[in-house]
């Protein structure tokens, strides 16, 4: 039945994309008005950019903009000023004396788009006035074809590898066909999928980090099962968590408690807690639910983490046309989070379902199944982990000790945030600066990435198998590295394809093309709801919520400043509204996405078929959505009620529909 539903959707949403009209042409030409920072310029024999030469001092990024003559050119100059605003310029518009000046001119040819002509005029300096023309190169509706066909196909089907390479194919064959319209585009495309995007990925180094990462946390997790370190764990938490409900608290608890990065709280999360869920007789999908929706929500939300320095980075250079400055990012960042509606109800969600031991949907009869017939994923479904790696039991004779689990999973913890400590110059640092909250946010952002990831795993790894070696059993460490190697074949296929198909939409500009359909012709009070949904869309189609708040972010400030200072609530409120929307509209997209790294990386670790974590996970993610629609952002932006009473009003009708509509997974 799933999938004909499936079918019928691909099919209206196709038919929809044949006939829908495109957005309006001068909001794609504003899209792409920040190619003239990547203009390529040549300034006394250097070959440069125009951003890189306002960056070196030889321009000052003072606007002298023609005066607009029609709605084209009206926004690409403010585009134009938008683009070197995020790049930390702050340009100074109309400044007509002094300095050296970049000159914007927008001519139409003959009816069709224009190009951008820009003048760079070194004053002050020997070097001579420069023309830059920059074609326009505007996104179409062809873009949303690749993350369409991968994400309709993988549901459809069931089948993920396939999908995805078809959909990172149809995005080559497309960008092939726009460079040179041949018959042989297919062909072309089908060679560039190997050639250009995978070679880019393997080619890349922190690709090449991460995968190696979860390699050494999956590693680490069979010789702690071998070693009887996991066992002690198990026992000791079973005291408590005896059952399946307390087993899946005692998940939500740990997912909380890995605050500082995403990545380390899916991987850890998902693979320490897999033998104590499995015990229990919990469906590895629901697993995978507990595991990603506390793993970008907390890491989100939280203010000592990799991802608030990011966020705070993607908006606070856009504070000055709304007439706060840059340096008051966090403190517009702190006054957001009572508009992060999304994240907190998905955190409080999980725990009403833990706590509460019910669920509905298709993760209801996921649980029936897992509880009844003892089967933890679906019959004929391919989890992204063997039964190999699943399977591994304590050495024969090993008496089960916790010291041999905690000793390696708090070295991973403390490596991993030593390492980005030091990697972020936290200790080059005034003591003063770094405790302030500025300083150790962006400390966290500069030193986060895929090497304090892999060090600290490597770290866990080794004291593991200094475990195996204790308890006699080092003959067991090749056999239990292997067992995880030989089975993640396909999980790594996934997640590389995962990540090509991301390049192919940045290629095509596919987030740029969606976010051109908003235009700018709204209810200023429904701005937060639309931008919600708007992000919601572009992360899902893309599988990148860092993307998506690099994206939208800069367009925000100013827009719902400007739209919210005509309304009652304020422009200031809007926009603290909006860039809160954003950044949840982010993390659901993600969330919900079959192309994400995370949602992949959480059924690599919680062992389930990836399909299956998508199409379970959906409702719970569009429930939330829905109540941060219908109690957050509609209702408080018109000032019918303050943030908080939304959020106990959504947080009471969760409860409610738990309740009335969900099923305890033992009940007949």
């Amino acid at each position: 039945m799933h999938r004909l539903v499936a079918l019928a959707v691909f099919a209206a949403l196709c038919l929809a994309l044949a006939l829908a009209p495109g957005p309006d042409p001068a909001h794609l030409a504003a899209r792409s008005s920040g190619s003239l920072l990547d203009a390529e310029v040549v300034l006394g024999g250097l070959a440069t950019t125009v951003g890189e030469a306002l960056e070196l001092g030889i321009g000052e990024a003072e606007l002298v903009l023609t005066p607009p003559e029609d709605e084209v050119e009206r926004t690409l100059q403010l585009a134009l000023v938008t683009a070197l605003g995020a790049r930390g310029q702050a340009p100074v518009v109309r400044h007509d004396q002094g300095g050296a000046r970049l000159r914007l001119e927008v001519r139409g040819l003959d009816g069709e788009l224009p190009e951008q002509h820009f003048q760079l005029d070194p004053q002050g300096t020997d070097l001579p006035p420069l023309d830059v023309v920059v074609p326009l190169s505007l996104p179409t509706k062809s873009a949303l074809l690749p993350p369409l066909v991968a994400i309709a196909l993988a549901v459809l089907f069931r089948r993920t590898i396939p999908a995805l390479f078809l959909g990172v194919w149809v995005g080559a064959t497309l960008l092939v066909h726009q460079r040179s319209a041949t018959w042989a585009a297919p062909i072309e495309g089908g060679l560039e999928v190997f050639t250009h995007f995978l070679y880019g990925r393997l080619a890349s180094w922190d690709n090449t980090r991460t995968i190696l990462f979860v390699v050494a946390m999956l590693s680490m997790v069979g010789l702690l099962v071998r070693s009887g370190g996991l066992a002690g764990v198990m026992n000791s938490v079973a005291r408590r968590a005896n059952s399946a409900r307390g087993s899946q608290v005692a998940t939500w608890l740990m997912g909380l408690f890995i605050f500082f990065d995403d990545y380390s709280n899916t991987v850890l999360v998902g693979s320490t807690m897999r033998p104590l869920t499995d015990r229990f007789r919990v469906a590895r999908e629901k697993l995978a639910y507990l595991v990603d929706s506390t793993a970008a929500p907390v890491a989100g939300l939280s203010l000592l983490s990799t991802w608030i320095a990011f966020e705070v980075s993607t908006f606070s250079p856009q504070l000055p046309s709304a007439g706060i400055a840059p340096e008051a990012g966090y403190g517009v960042f702190l006054e957001t989070l009572p508009f992060r509606f999304y994240s907190i109800l998905t955190l409080c969600l999980v725990g009403i379902v833990t706590l509460g031991g019910r669920d509905f949907g298709p993760m209801l009869r996921a649980e029936r199944r897992a509880r009844r017939t003892g089967q933890l994923v679906a019959p004929g479904s391919r989890p992204m982990v063997g039964e190999a790696t699943t399977r591994i039991a304590p050495a024969e004779g090993v008496t089960p000790r916790a010291i041999n689990a905690l000793v390696p999973l708090f070295a991973f913890v403390l490596v991993t945030l030593g390492t980005i400590l030091v990697r972020g110059g936290a200790f080059a640092m005034d003591p003063a600066a770094l405790f302030r909250f500025e300083g150790l946010s962006g400390v966290l952002l500069a030193g986060s990435g895929s090497i304090p990831l892999l060090v600290g795993s490597t770290t866990g790894l080794l004291l593991a198998a200094g475990a195996c070696w204790r308890e006699g059993i080092a003959r067991e460490i090749p056999g239990a590295a292997w067992a995880v190697l030989s089975s993640m074949g396909q999980a790594f296929a996934i997640l590389y394809l995962a990540w090509m198909i991301g390049d192919v939409c940045g290629e095509l500009d596919t987030a740029g093309y969606l976010t051109a359909l908003l235009g700018v012709h709204v209810d200023p009070l429904l701005l937060p709801a639309l931008l919600f949904g708007l992000a919601a869309l572009v992360a899902f189609s893309t599988g990148s919520s860092w993307s998506t708040m690099m994206i939208l972010l800069p367009l925000v400030v100013a827009l719902a400043f400007q739209l919210g200072s005509a309304t009652e609530v304020g422009g200031y409120f809007l926009m603290l509204m909006s860039i809160g929307a954003v950044l949840e509209g982010s993390i659901f997209g993600d969330h919900c996405s079959p192309i994400s790294d995370t949602t992949v990386l959480s059924s690599i670790s919680s062992a389930s078929d990836h399909v299956d974590h998508v199409r379970t996970q959906a409702p719970y993610a569009l429930l939330t959505m829905g109540a941060a629609l219908v109690f957050g952002y509609l209702p408080v932006a018109r000032g019918w009620w303050p943030a908080w009473v939304g959020l106990l009003l959504a947080l009471g009708f969760l409860i409610g529909w738990m309740r009335l509509v969900g099923r305890r997974p033992d009940e007949a």
